[in-house]
């Protein structure tokens, strides 16, 4: 059975391996979701002049 040596890479992985594992995902995870909220709270607080272009004739007096 050409799966069978599977067996062999997961008693490779101790239990100390698979916390710092798993405490690595969980962090990347948090960092990730803290950049995407900060990235759409920077889109929000942008001003909305960059939305459309101004033109010479749109200026009063």
């Amino acid at each position: 059975m050409p799966f069978a040596s599977h067996r062999g890479m997961l008693n490779m992985l101790t239990t100390p391996a698979l916390t710092l594992m798993f405490l690595i995902v969980v962090t990347a995870l948090g960092a990730a979701f803290v950049w995407m909220f900060w990235e759409i709270e920077q889109m929000k607080s942008r001003p909305r002049r960059m939305a459309r272009p101004r033109r010479r004739g749109d200026r009063l007096g």
